[in-house]
């Protein structure tokens, strides 16, 4: 038996048309011998009445404050209802088909609600679902803790429950009742026909984005952490950790090539052979937070209790005594409080700007080796097109500054123009 793992987002589930185009989708892999095991996230995005953010409504309404452990018993339904729908939907096509929750096809959490990560996973229920024959859907976003508290895993959460079921089943030699078991690359199904080399709705008018036919795990990783929608950071690193290949294509076409990650593995220059960057991310209108210090031992003591919250942060060297934190707007609250209550016993200052400034980045192997030659690149190119820096920060395969958030897309066009389409 060969199995495939294929998540959908909730773009692909949102409408009757789009429900019936996926299970095309599902029943071609079926087709052709495999075994699906699909992962589906709630319908639509905000406005559609089974999304998240509606659903989420529906209490903050009442009051924006609710304890997390009821938010996320709420949240979960979303997918539930939509992998329900997808089952039964090929249920009407003639397949034996089966729905799980999360819980139900053994994603065991830690109780971080909001932000849970998968510590076990005892996927028995579904590896025999299989072997009876059955096409399995699993709602993703979600599991359960060991005392049977349902949790959510994070924006884009349903990515990691694909990653992670693709792993457990690969790992999984052989069936309950002894059928050996293969694992085909998983397969995320968006609207768009793969990743592609800045968001389009990103760039200045008249230059286009186009699609990245490979990535390394690293730059999977690296464009997920920077803003780019190719994985959930969470989900990328696991598949690099676990060597997961995938494939990320666009749902509306059949046989779409779409984007391979980590299908060749290793590490490569770009398809021409020449050092163009791979892509340029970008994330808009951040909260920025200035510290009166640049002491070392402060900064980490900040960065590690952003970390047991896992709340997702940029630090950032800026010209000047002041340190620079640089969150997404949502989770400022949170920051805030963490960075002046680590401040408070020290007397130093702190202060915020929400929405004036956003990050913008290059990413890819070329830069690894020559990631200095890159950044006097990337900075004189900004300079020229007069675009403020203020603030930078570096990885071994990447490139970030902070600028006006008015200058955002003139950035990302720059970087895009001068390192990514060149040659």
């Amino acid at each position: 038996m060969k199995a495939v793992v294929q998540k959908f987002g909730g773009t692909c589930v949102e409408s009757e048309e789009n429900q019936l185009l996926s299970a095309e989708r599902i029943m071609e892999a079926r087709d052709q011998g495999l075994h699906p095991v699909v992962v589906v996230s709630a319908m639509g995005r905000e406005g559609q009445p089974y999304s998240t953010a509606e659903l989420v409504k529906t209490v903050t309404r009442i009051h924006p404050r609710i304890d997390p452990r009821e938010l996320d018993l709420l949240m979960s339904c979303g997918e539930i209802i939509s992998t329900v729908a997808m089952a039964h939907l090929l249920a009407t096509r003639g397949y034996e088909t089966i729905a799980f929750s999360g819980g139900q096809a053994g994603l065991v959490t830690d109780a971080f609600h909001g932000s849970a990560r998968i510590v076990r996973i005892e996927p028995e229920p579904l590896l025999r679902a299989l072997q009876e024959g059955h096409m399995v859907f699993v709602a993703g976003f979600q599991g359960i803790t060991r005392d049977h508290q349902i949790t959510t895993l994070g924006a884009g959460g349903s990515d990691y429950t694909a990653v992670a079921l693709t792993w457990v089943i690969q790992e999984t030699p052989q069936l309950p009742f002894g059928e050996k078991l293969e694992m085909a690359p998983l397969q995320i199904y968006k609207e768009v026909d793969g990743v592609m080399t800045a968001n389009p709705a990103s760039l200045p008018e008249g230059q286009q984005a186009s699609t990245i036919p490979t990535l390394t795990y690293d730059e999977c990783v690296w464009m997920s952490r920077l803003g780019a929608e190719v994985l959930q950071q969470q989900a990328a690193e696991m598949a690099r950790a676990q060597r997961i290949p995938l494939t990320v294509s666009n749902f509306r076409h059949r046989d779409g090539q779409g984007t391979e990650v980590g299908v060749a593995g290793g590490t490569r220059l770009s398809q021409t052979g020449d050092d163009r960057a791979t892509a340029v991310a970008d994330q808009a209108r951040l909260a920025v937070f200035d510290v009166d210090t640049k002491d070392r031992r402060l900064l980490l003591q900040i960065g590690e209790r952003l970390d047991r919250e896992r709340l997702s942060y940029y630090e950032l060297e800026s010209d000047g005594p002041r340190a620079r934190f640089a969150v997404r707007p949502l989770k400022y609250r949170d920051v805030r409080r963490i960075v002046e209550g680590a401040l408070a016993a020290r007397g130093v200052e702190s202060s915020v700007n929400v929405g004036d400034f956003a990050l913008v980045s290059l990413v890819g192997e070329a830069l690894r080796q020559r990631l200095e030659t890159w950044s006097d690149q990337a900075e004189r190119v900004l300079a020229d097109g007069k675009v403020a820096v203020h603030g930078r920060s570096q990885s071994d395969i990447s490139l970030s500054y902070l600028v006006p958030e008015d200058r955002r897309q003139q950035a990302v066009g720059l970087l895009h123009g001068a390192s990514v389409l060149r040659g």
